[in-house]
């Protein structure tokens, strides 16, 4: 699982900027990255599509995703699904957005994928890398 570490401010900056058109972009990665936490594999088209036409049930939709996967990871995390849909709902998507994307930040922040498997971040000391290693 490779999460992307996204800029929120940024984003928001940039889909007020592009009137809108970097919100498509964002939500959509959004919705891809959320799958990546139970799938690695899929493909994301319905999270995408409900993303892009129903923002309130695609969200809602993303962190049940995110949420079972932190579950089979055993990872700690707490299921916000029915608050996505209820800011939706009354016009709040851009907080969605938002909120999602600091969840990705700290799962991105949290696990590192080493060849398929995933594994608490930790940094390397420097003399434990063995340079002569072609």
């Amino acid at each position: 699982m490779q999460l992307e570490k996204r800029e929120i401010v940024k984003c928001i900056l940039l889909t007020l900027v592009t009137c809108g058109i970097y919100g498509i972009i964002w939500g959509i990665n959004i919705a891809k990255d959320a799958n990546k936490v139970k799938d690695p594999n899929g493909d994301a088209l319905l999270e995408i599509l409900l993303v892009l036409f129903l923002p309130f049930v695609g969200f809602y939709l993303c962190e049940k995703k995110v949420s079972e996967g932190c579950q089979a990871l055993g990872i700690p995390h707490e299921d916000n699904s029915i608050l996505y849909l209820i800011l939706g709902l009354f016009g709040l998507g851009i907080v969605d957005y938002c909120l999602m994307q600091n969840e990705l930040n700290k799962l991105a922040d949290a696990t590192v994928s080493y060849g398929g498997q995933n594994y608490q971040a930790q940094e390397v000391p420097f003399e434990n890398v063995d340079n002569n290693q072609q």
